[in-house]
């Protein structure tokens, strides 16, 4: 073999063991893969089905099932500025379990606004922000009344969480603690009706705003 060809061979073995050094390196580890990984997977592909909800990680810890696996609970919202929410939850195991998922319907997306098992539960302790606006739909007679009157699709409504909330802040002249401030606003209604829900769903206080 000449010389040419030698070194022509060489270079093709230095060539061939740089690129299988290179899939090994951008291959996933056959243990699993990292939380942001499954987040990723996850997230992306619920997007290819749901591209017009609002995806949100609620929780990520590992698996029971398998090493490098990852328990993933994803929450699903649509029209998350009404009145009252479409709310899904979504749990996941990736990848040991692919993307197979256990559903649960929190909303009804409808007026009246139905929580799922929220009836049922004394200690229902409330997460996300649209399951608070669709619960203080419900629990408060101000809001509802605020939303018949200006009409469901022409009133937005807004949930914010606070661990303090100073009796200056609101006209109820009340501290609380732990509560969530809903607001609904109507695209032609010169007020604002707000609502402070406790963790648990109860009703503390409503109040309008001038705008």
């Amino acid at each position: 073999m000449n010389l040419f060809a030698k070194v022509a061979l060489a270079a093709i073995v230095v060539i061939v063991l740089a690129l299988a050094l290179f899939l090994i390196a951008i291959r996933p580890s056959s243990s699993g893969v990292t939380e942001q990984q499954a987040e990723s997977f996850v997230v992306s592909d619920l997007m290819q089905s749901n591209s017009n909800a609002t995806i949100n990680i609620v929780s990520a810890t590992p698996s029971s099932l398998k090493s490098g696996s990852w328990d993933i609970v994803v929450s699903i919202t649509y029209n998350g500025t009404l009145a009252c929410p479409t709310v899904m939850v979504k749990g996941f195991d990736y990848p040991a379990l692919t993307l197979s998922s256990v559903l649960d319907s929190y909303t009804s997306g409808t007026i009246p606004c139905f929580v799922h098992g929220f009836s049922n539960v004394s200690s229902y302790f409330i997460s996300l922000p649209s399951v608070a606006i669709a619960i203080a739909t419900n629990a408060s007679s101000q809001a509802s009344s605020y939303v018949s009157l200006f009409g469901y699709n022409e009133t937005h409504a807004h949930a914010r969480y606070y661990t303090q909330l100073a009796s200056a802040a609101t006209p109820l002249s009340r501290n609380f603690s732990n509560v969530w401030l809903v607001n609904y606003t109507a695209s032609d209604a010169n007020y604002s009706e707000y609502v402070v829900l406790s963790n648990f769903g109860n009703d503390l206080g409503s109040f309008s705003m001038q705008r």
